[in-house]
């Protein structure tokens, strides 16, 4: 089935993985899938080695494999990953995401990786790059549904099939969820659900605090370890502060997306090629990344989901069949949720919580398409939240927009205002913590990452206290110092979109109550079926 692709793909392994034998021949006939398998299971093999049979044998011109990445991280891993599959096949591999932007857009490459903010850019800016495509990847999409950044992803699709000339296969990876048809309803049209099995035990242990977890660490003779957090500011304290009294200062990394690429890099190589390192992470390091074995997950903070859980641990011990995992649990209540949950996770048995379409998408993606000039009648905006939201909220989106000076109606079409374009970038992303500055080290010269304004005289980014020397308008220039002080100031994106306080009262006022009530279902926000 793949005689052009197989050498390249899968000649240096022994055998095909389940979830490569199943899902391969779904591909091959070009049908909508959502790929279900534990981490480390083979899906970029599974996908990408058909699509690449079928562009070569189709002669699929141009751009025509779009890969979305929920992280830049593992965009940028994913993408060096393509590239050495791929060599000597003729099939050119580009990125474009905040950090990397290698797409020729005179000559499109035939794959582009990217994330869901940065092919909204693309959208605007450059659609006629994608009227060729033939397939589009969502990878990880468990990190994205559920959220402000998959009801993004949602309305994207809708724009994109409306801008292709044909009608692209959707292909969704995710580890093991609850409804799995619900999420694929979400994203594509008569999905197939392949799945495949393969999980492995869990060995868990539950702790009070981060000192009885490095205790376990040593009993263990473990070497390294992913603490994963929620939040930059999680992370950073952490490393500040509890790692360093465990650990030695020289193998304690921090991983999160706040920080410069070149820094995660350092990181990441750290944990792939070094003996002894200990990583607080956030997200960034719950997918993809290659970053070798690991001998210990340690959970220091709940994580936002069952599924989120599943892929964290799963990140460890990936030559074992057991996993190794410690969960921090500050009370009674929380070490009987993550008893509950490890016990779920083993069997695959838990839903998810209840979820409502985030209105202040609605906004940014009004916006997004209305940026550079463009016009939308009424029809093309109402059609975007088709079924999403109701046509009275979308009119009174518009109308409050108007009403504030974003958009106006000229004939029959809306227009953005000049307003629009004050927001530059901004447009295409309802990631909240844009209002953020540059941290560049004067030693080097290389930039550290970005943090939340103000700017602290001396504050800690990536495990580092910082001395700051210069301020202009865009960047802080450093010095590494060696006082203790406060973790970096950075703004948090959990629980709402960027463009919430853009919302009409009424509506923010009803999301509101709504995520409140949810919330207050229990401590998991999710029902654990025991």
């Amino acid at each position: 089935m793949l005689p052009r692709t197989w050498d390249h793909f899968f000649a240096r392994f022994d055998s095909l993985r389940e979830i490569q034998r199943l899902a391969a021949p779904v591909v091959l006939r070009g049908d909508n899938a959502m790929i279900i398998a534990p981490t480390a299971s083979g899906k970029t093999e599974a996908i990408f080695a058909p699509l690449a049979e079928r562009l070569m044998a189709e002669g699929w011109p141009g751009l025509s494999v779009l890969y979305i990445s929920p992280t830049k991280a593992l965009a940028e891993d994913i993408a060096q990953r393509l590239i050495g599959m791929v060599d000597g096949l003729g099939i050119r591999v580009a990125q474009r995401n905040g950090d990397t932007k290698t797409l020729d857009e005179r000559d499109p490459q035939n794959i582009l990786v990217t994330t869901p903010e940065s092919l909204d850019s693309l959208m605007s800016w450059r659609p006629e790059c994608l009227r060729g495509l033939r397939a589009m990847v969502l990878d990880e999409l468990h990190m994205l549904d559920g959220n402000y950044r998959g009801d993004q992803l949602r309305i994207l699709l809708r724009r994109l099939a409306r801008a292709t000339s044909a009608s692209p296969a959707i292909y969704a990876t995710t580890a093991i969820v609850s409804d799995p048809e619900g999420m694929a309803a979400r994203y594509m049209t008569d999905g197939v659900l392949v799945r495949s099995g393969g999980g492995r035990g869990i060995e868990y242990r539950i702790v009070p605090t981060i000192e009885h977890a490095a205790r376990h660490f040593r009993e263990m003779g473990a070497r390294k370890a992913l603490l994963f957090c929620n939040t930059p500011q999680e992370a950073e304290e952490l490393a500040r502060s509890e790692l360093k009294r465990y650990f030695p200062r020289s193998i304690v990394k921090v991983h999160h997306g706040k920080l410069d690429a070149s820094m995660r890099s350092d990181a990441e190589n750290a944990l792939r090629n070094g003996k002894d390192v200990i990583c607080a992470c956030t997200s960034t390091l719950e997918v993809g990344v290659d970053i070798g074995d690991i001998d210990l997950v340690i959970l220091v903070r709940r994580p936002r989901s069952v599924a989120s859980l599943s892929q964290r641990i799963g990140r460890g011990n990936r030559r074992e069949d057991r996993i190794k995992v410690i969960a921090v649990a500050s009370t009674a209540g929380e070490a009987l949720y993550y008893e509950k949950v490890f016990n779920a996770v083993s069997r695959s048995e838990y839903d998810t919580a209840r979820y409502e379409f985030d209105r202040s998408v609605a906004v940014q993606q009004i916006l997004s398409s209305l940026a550079g000039g463009r016009r939308c009648p009424d029809d093309n905006i109402f059609s975007m939240f088709d079924g999403l939201l109701p046509e009275s909220d979308v009119q009174q989106i518009l109308s409050h927009l108007a009403e504030n000076g974003w958009i106006e109606l000229d004939e029959n079409d809306w227009v953005a205002t000049d307003r629009v374009g004050e927001l530059g970038p901004r447009v295409f992303s309802n990631i909240p913590g844009h209002d953020s500055i540059q941290v560049v080290d004067m030693a080097t010269g290389s930039t550290v990452g970005r943090i939340g304004l103000p700017v602290d005289n001396i504050f800690i980014l990536a495990g580092q206290a910082w001395l700051v020397r210069e301020r202009d308008k865009g960047r802080v220039l450093v010095t590494a110092v060696d006082e203790g002080t406060e973790v970096a100031n950075f703004s948090s994106y959990d629980r709402y979109g960027a463009f919430f306080d853009m919302l009409p009262y009424a509506l923010r006022l009803r999301m509101r109550q709504g995520r409140e009530s949810q919330e207050g279902d229990g401590p998991a926000r999710e029902r654990i079926e025991l």
